[in-house]
């Protein structure tokens, strides 16, 4: 009995770090932005995960070239950068997905203006 309360608290431990443990986005990706009426385009971004749940990197497409800062925790990650092109600062917001792309949003002035889809560079 006792072996097998022992390897349920096991179980239970690693199933509990495996849920609490952040998906790494960082590295070099390449971005395919859908914004709507204003049309569509690429980015490529560099994202590095840091400690405390913050994330920092540069982002290079039509919107914008420069440095971006963010959070991420679990699969979920944000990031926003200024846009001298839009006059306002842009958020992408997202989540890691299982097949290993990145998915989301991209918000100006808290309102959705489109969406993104990201696949890391090899």
């Amino acid at each position: 009995m006792r072996i097998i309360i022992r390897n349920a608290l096991v179980l239970f431990t690693f199933s509990l770090f495996a849920q609490l443990a952040s998906a790494d986005v960082s590295g070099d990706w390449a971005f395919a932005v859908v914004l709507g009426d204003a049309g569509s385009g690429n980015a490529e971004i560099t994202l590095a995960q840091e400690a405390g749940g913050k994330m920092s990197g540069n982002y290079f497409g039509q919107l914008a070239n420069g440095p971006i800062a963010g959070t991420y925790e679990g699969n979920n990650f944000e990031f926003t950068f200024p846009s001298a092109a839009l006059g306002a600062d842009i958020t992408y917001r997202g989540e890691l997905e299982s097949d290993g792309t990145v998915k989301g949003s991209v918000i100006v002035q808290g309102n959705s203006m489109g969406t993104f889809t990201g696949k890391k560079k090899m």
